[in-house]
């Protein structure tokens, strides 16, 4: 691989070629975490407030005649449930602690 001829000199060129490398591959992993955080920060949650909200928002279109009673009742039966239930996804609630079993003495 390396010939008697290869100097100290020209190992540590390399080591340096390596190490900034690294380094800018390292940067450039945390420039992209920080624009997925932010990208993400930016979306709004979808939540309850967000169902009841587009609910509210079918009742008017309702109440001004775009829609009829028969089309508001099954949307709201497709709405309701997800109102009552938490949105799946995010983080997971924190693990309960396992006791560890003694070593005997």
């Amino acid at each position: 691989m390396f010939s008697p001829e290869t100097s100290l000199r020209d190992l540590a060129g390399l080591a340096a070629i390596l190490i900034g490398g690294l380094l800018a591959l390292i940067v450039a992993l945390r420039a992209l975490q920080a624009w997925v955080r932010r990208a993400q920060q930016d979306q709004p949650e979808s939540g309850r407030g967000d169902w009841e909200n587009a609910l509210a928002g079918y009742k008017n279109l309702r109440d001004q005649g775009v829609l009829s009673e028969e089309e508001y009742r099954k949307i709201r039966t497709l709405v309701e449930p997800r109102m009552q239930k938490p949105e799946t996804g995010g983080t997971p609630p924190p693990a309960k602690p396992v006791p560890r079993a003694g070593n005997g003495d």
